[in-house]
């Protein structure tokens, strides 16, 4: 059986090292020096804003101010999204030569790195629908989406799980849900959306939850998740990408 590291490695007071660490994989995975990787990790309050999207279309800029809510662009396309510890993130990163997604255009290896998730979702009685590109829908409302970063034959793919996030908050802060929202060049999606935790009939803790995942995951793939830890490599590729991408002003507000 295919062995995979799993990572549980996260900064959630610091949405910007996060995003560094992911790319960080990404590097190493391409260099052949580390397993494909499963990483699960959270962030505090923050706006993750798409790579082409311009800021001031698509964030309350003095609401975040105000409340003290983070605002980061990553590196990978699509929309906008509000995330808090209530939020569950994973990361994907693999070749394109990996035989999950091998010869398969962008839509379909969005389904497939997507599957894991439905199984998972399934298995606790609910009846999750994929909604392309990257969505996942429970009773018509989104509960998961995702977005990927392909490079030089390397694919990351990360998403959000909605487990007990404040929805009120993040409509206030995206302007998405605006009725005057225009959006700019790349706009976000404005679509209902729903808490994991107000769709189970059960109560699960997010420890429940990441081993509900994890077993999904290797079941879905045929994998062995191993748990592992970042190499020093990654340590030193994270910090650099922090200082200079990720931490400054001119990245993150470029657009």
């Amino acid at each position: 059986m295919e062995e995979w590291r799993f990572l549980e490695l996260e900064f959630p007071s610091d949405p910007a090292m996060n995003l560094a660490v992911d790319e960080a994989i990404l590097n190493s995975v391409l260099e052949g020096r580390v397993l494909p990787t499963l990483r699960f990790w959270r962030n505090d309050r923050s706006v993750i804003v798409g790579r082409f999207q311009r800021i001031c279309d698509e964030v309350d800029l003095n609401l975040c101010a105000k409340e003290g809510i983070s605002v980061v662009r990553r590196m990978s396309g699509g929309g906008t999204v509000y995330q808090d510890l209530g939020n569950l993130n994973y990361t994907i990163v693999l070749t394109d030569e990996h035989k999950l997604i091998k010869g398969l255009g962008i839509t379909e290896s969005y389904k497939v790195l997507c599957s894991w998730l439905q199984r998972a979702l399934k298995f606790m009685g609910l009846n999750p629908e994929f909604k392309p590109p990257g969505n996942v829908l429970i009773n018509g409302k989104k509960v998961s989406g995702s977005a990927q970063l392909r490079r030089r034959g390397g694919v990351l793919h990360h998403g959000t799980l909605l487990v007990n996030a404040d929805l009120n908050l993040m409509k206030k802060v995206l302007k998405a849900w605006r009725d005057d929202y225009k959006g700019g060049v790349i706009a976000s999606i404005n679509m209902p959306v729903t808490n994991l935790m107000n769709e189970l009939e059960v109560e699960m803790d997010l420890n429940e939850l990441k081993e509900v995942l994890k077993w999904s995951f290797e079941e879905t793939f045929s994998v062995k998740l191993i748990d592992g830890k970042p190499t020093s490599s990654e340590k030193f590729i994270a910090e650099k990408l922090y200082k200079e991408r990720y931490s400054r002003d001119s990245w993150n507000f470029s657009r």
